[in-house]
């Protein structure tokens, strides 16, 4: 399964839009001289994970399993879990969606408007509290937006957050399969990072090639126009598609994730395009040279594959819905990849330079990113291993970077 969203808007381009150029439809060799590509020097630290590091990402997991228990304490306090009924009322009358009962709330998380769950902090269970709020002016309901209610609570029980415990019994709660002891589930998220490790350390090394290679080899003259357009396009839509998922435009997702500006910003992705098709035309000189072209046989395998996962009953079905000239493109950046990353001279980045860093920081990015991407299912690993497999393509390597530095952008 193909993880890059641009690759996977190009692949689609084909349906009824205008033909771009393909690398099919043109002389590779008369757009790009490839620099030496023998022994190209790339730093990257290889991949580990300590045992510091498994113990910690497990305490993180166990810190998001949040469990409420029952508690003799009477009092509310932030993190509690409240069950409580409530009305409410604006000039004196119940509004639509105002109201419940038996509803749990935990304190503090911010799940209602603001000074309902603060409220609440330091009442008893059994009283009977009234609240008077007021909703935010930009509320998505306009009927309430800035109006002024009140809302009368009555506080039922009260449970206390317990975090969960490492023990087998909670390993069996995570289902999965064959780990069913602490020791297995230990074995398994240190697996786990390593792969994550190897993936990010896989990635940095064909960015490093990437770059090497485009920034040093010879354009003897304009790249090809309808090529160019194909890739802006591309990344035109997909980007602009991320920044609508976000509640954010092109503009401001740019801005965060290239430091645009209003006037540049259509420039940038346009050079985003330039750097994509630099890329692919010098990857396919290479394939040309040292026979690294996808053959049939493994583009029909390749496409059987994809129809399979996609749910196609047949691979002619899903050709019909798909770009597979630049399927075909992509299969052939990824031979070239895997031919030259045999021939890289890796060493270790020197200490303080942006290369360097642990390689668990490199696999996860905070312990949180890491966590949220274990899932309890064998399908969530097989999706991981799918990133790690498109990550050498620029082009969606960018796009999942877009995605990254949009959702952490809205969660500011």
């Amino acid at each position: 399964m193909l993880t890059g969203a641009v690759l996977a808007v190009s692949m689609l381009a084909g349906c009824g839009k205008k033909d771009p150029a393909y690398l099919s439809g043109i002389k590779a060799e008369d757009y790009a001289e490839p620099a030496e590509y023998s022994k190209i020097e790339v730093q990257a630290e290889e991949p580990s994970v300590s045992d510091e590091y498994v113990n910690m990402y497990i305490q993180y997991m166990l810190s998001q399993d949040k469990k409420y228990v029952k508690t003799d304490r009477k009092t509310v306090q932030k993190g509690d879990q409240v069950n409580i009924d409530y009305t409410g009322k604006m000039n004196g009358k119940t509004f639509d969606g105002g109201s419940a009962t038996d509803y749990d709330l935990v304190i503090g998380s911010s799940s209602f408007i603001d000074g309902f769950e603060d409220g609440l902090i330091g009442k008893k269970v059994g009283e009977n509290v009234k609240l008077n709020l007021t909703f935010p002016k930009d509320y998505g309901n306009k009927d309430l937006a800035g109006k002024a209610v009140v809302f009368e609570v009555k506080i039922n029980s009260i449970k206390q957050e317990e975090e969960s415990k490492l023990d087998d019994a909670y390993v069996k709660d995570q289902n999965i399969d064959g780990v069913t002891t602490v020791d297995e589930y230990k074995k398994y998220v240190k697996d786990y990072l390593l792969k994550q490790a190897q993936s990010s350390y896989d990635s940095e090394v064909n960015s490093q090639i990437i770059k090497y290679l485009t920034e040093n080899s010879k354009y003897p003259k304009d790249l090809p126009a309808e090529m160019v357009d194909r890739w802006n396009q591309s990344y035109t839509e997909t980007l602009t598609s991320y920044a609508q998922q976000y509640g954010t435009d092109l503009e401001n997702l740019m801005e965060t994730m290239q430091g645009s500006t209003k006037d540049s910003y259509k420039d940038d992705i346009k050079k985003m395009a330039e750097d994509t098709t630099k890329e692919y035309l010098v990857m396919q000189v290479i394939a040309d040279k040292e026979k690294l072209n996808v053959t049939d046989r493994d583009f029909n395998t390749a496409l059987s594959t994809q129809a399979a996962q996609a749910g196609y009953s047949s691979v002619e079905e899903y050709k019909k819905s798909q770009d597979t000239q630049a399927y075909r493109e992509y299969l052939m950046v990824q031979n070239v990849l895997k031919f030259l990353k045999d021939k890289v001279h890796v060493t270790a980045p020197a200490s303080g330079s942006s290369a360097a860093g642990t390689t668990e920081s490199a696999a996860a990015g905070t312990t949180e990113s890491a966590a949220a991407a274990t899932t309890k299912t064998d399908a969530a690993k097989d999706s991981s291993a799918a990133k790690a497999d498109a990550s050498g393509s620029s082009a969606a390597g960018t796009t999942e970077s877009a995605a990254a530095s949009t959702e952490a952008a809205a969660q500011q």
